[in-house]
């Protein structure tokens, strides 16, 4: 591999990155006057029109408000035009052979378990009327897989919803997504649906108790009886093309 020369940093993309990292790391909080352009500029030992490019660059990427003849405000960061950039990244990148497939369902083992401890903390009667409404709407479509499929879908999706957080919702859509777009036939195929409608009620029962303990090896033994299953279904198939 050859080497490539190394690119001279200008002057304002070193200001960019040195105000950027303050504000990631909360030094500015939201809300934060900046200091004013002619301290600023001395600071950084950099001349008024590279720093002024420097807050233009800072102004588009959404950290910082520039005021004019009041000052320079630090925003409220909203990551989630980075978060949707990787997703985008991984979905077309990613190469859905057998180690990748297997990749990401590893992290939405770690994300499934982490959102069914957090949701513990949450619950509320609506929030179970709606878990034990997906699991009655499992139970009425268990011979029609596009609805037991979707129900339980939403019954996870509901568990990623309880903390109200957006990027943890984003993150679960994206995962949830790349493995049924990729492998559609493959999950359709491995799904044991009288077992799988077990494992909610099991994850439902855990919940409704209050019991983050009970709620997070109901939600392991899920993930790991539709990893087997998804596993041999992956292997079959490839067995039948081979």
């Amino acid at each position: 591999m050859l080497l490539k020369p190394i690119k001279r940093v200008r002057l304002y993309e070193n200001a960019v990155e040195q105000i950027k990292a303050l504000i990631l790391r909360n030094q500015y909080k939201p809300g934060d006057r900046l200091p004013p352009e002619r301290s600023l500029a001395e600071q950084l030992k950099i001349s008024r029109p590279s720093l002024r490019e420097a807050l233009r660059i800072l102004s588009v990427l959404g950290l910082i408000d520039i005021k004019v003849g009041d000052g320079i405000y630090v925003k409220e960061v909203n990551f989630l035009p980075y978060i949707e950039s990787v997703n985008l990244s991984i979905s077309s990148r990613l190469q859905m052979e057998r180690d990748s497939f297997i990749k990401l369902w590893q992290v939405r083992k770690i994300l499934e378990v982490g959102m069914v401890e957090l949701s513990v903390r949450q619950i509320t009667d609506p929030f179970l009327k709606s878990l034990w409404h997906c699991i009655e709407e499992m139970e009425k479509n268990i011979d029609h897989q596009d609805a037991f499929i979707s129900s339980g879908i939403r019954f996870h999706r509901l568990i990623a919803e309880a903390k109200q957080n957006e990027i943890l919702i984003l993150i679960w859509d994206t995962l949830a997504n790349l493995i049924r777009r990729s492998h559609d036939k493959i999950y359709r195929i491995s799904r044991s649906p009288k077992r799988s409608l077990q494992a909610h009620k099991r994850i439902y029962r855990a919940l409704k108790a209050k019991d983050p303990k009970r709620a997070v090896e109901a939600m392991k033994q899920h993930m790991l009886e539709e990893e087997k299953a998804l596993l041999a279904a992956l292997e079959k198939g490839k067995a039948s093309t081979s």
